[in-house]
């Protein structure tokens, strides 16, 4: 923000909320106290965002596909009241998809797992579904809405004699990973995850973007309404909305688990 020429508290009051249950609830709180303009990060929480103004500014961050969640609608002209940066992640599904087919056998059966209670869940299950069509690979995709379905779904898959599990990146994946990334090699199932880290934490591919640019470059974006404030009318607050599971977006980096 510094770097704009925001500073904290004299251009700019920051109300950060960290969302772990109804985003719903937690725009509508903030904008109770009064916000100015919306700064929600992931889907759900942006998609929420619209719901409660058509009128507040919103920049959203890392979210999967804004037109077909309703935010803007183009790329080239957002309209309505709202514009900000995509993760990317639904543009991946082919890769994700590529890469099962390096790691399995010829006709082989790839594993899919999802989130069937994300407003962008059906969006990317389908893109990977065409995806694989495309690549001659069968798909076994098991949705899921709760923690406690994931391992019955995998050790459904492992009995379809899957040997490579694509995770749909999402927030509840993000933040189930761990459980995600055991059940999996409890059963003997390769995954491939959108997270860099997941490498790092037993998966076998972690694919995806780089969360701290989108970030960094947020403020920039921010600072464009500054003009439409008069200066009778005070500093315009920023509301930061975060899921507490999720980061955010840009360059392509990927990380794997020696093959050896």
């Amino acid at each position: 923000m510094r770097q704009v020429g925001l500073v904290e508290n004299q251009d700019i009051v920051l109300d950060v909320v960290w969302i772990s249950g109804d985003p719903e609830k937690a725009v509508a709180e903030v904008l109770g106290r009064g916000a100015e303009l919306l700064i929600p990060s992931g889907s759900g929480a942006s998609v929420a965002a619209m719901h409660q103004t058509s009128t507040i500014p919103i920049v959203f961050i890392n979210v999967g596909d804004p037109i077909a969640m309703g935010l803007v609608d183009s790329l080239p002209r957002p309209g309505r009241n709202a514009t900000g940066f995509s993760d990317i992640l639904a543009e991946l599904s082919g890769k994700f998809v590529d890469l099962a087919r390096e790691l399995s056998k010829p006709e082989a059966t790839v594993g899919y797992l999802w989130h069937t209670a994300w407003p962008d869940g059906r969006n990317r299950y389908h893109l990977t579904e065409q995806a694989a069509l495309a690549a001659g690979l069968k798909l076994q995709s098991r949705g899921i809405a709760e923690i406690a379905e994931i391992g019955d779904a995998i050790a459904e898959m492992k009995q379809s004699q899957v040997s490579t599990l694509i995770v749909q990146p999402s927030p509840f994946t993000y933040q189930e990973r761990g459980q995600i990334i055991d059940s999996a090699t409890n059963n003997g199932l390769a995954t491939i995850l959108a997270w860099p880290v997941a490498a790092r934490e037993g998966g076998l591919i972690g694919y995806g973007p780089n969360y701290l640019h989108t970030y960094r470059r947020a403020p920039f974006y921010v600072d464009l309404p500054r003009s439409s404030f008069s200066s009778t009318s005070g500093p315009p607050r920023c509301s930061g909305l975060k899921y507490r599971c999720l980061s955010s977006f840009v360059p392509t980096t990927w990380s794997s688990k020696s093959l050896r």
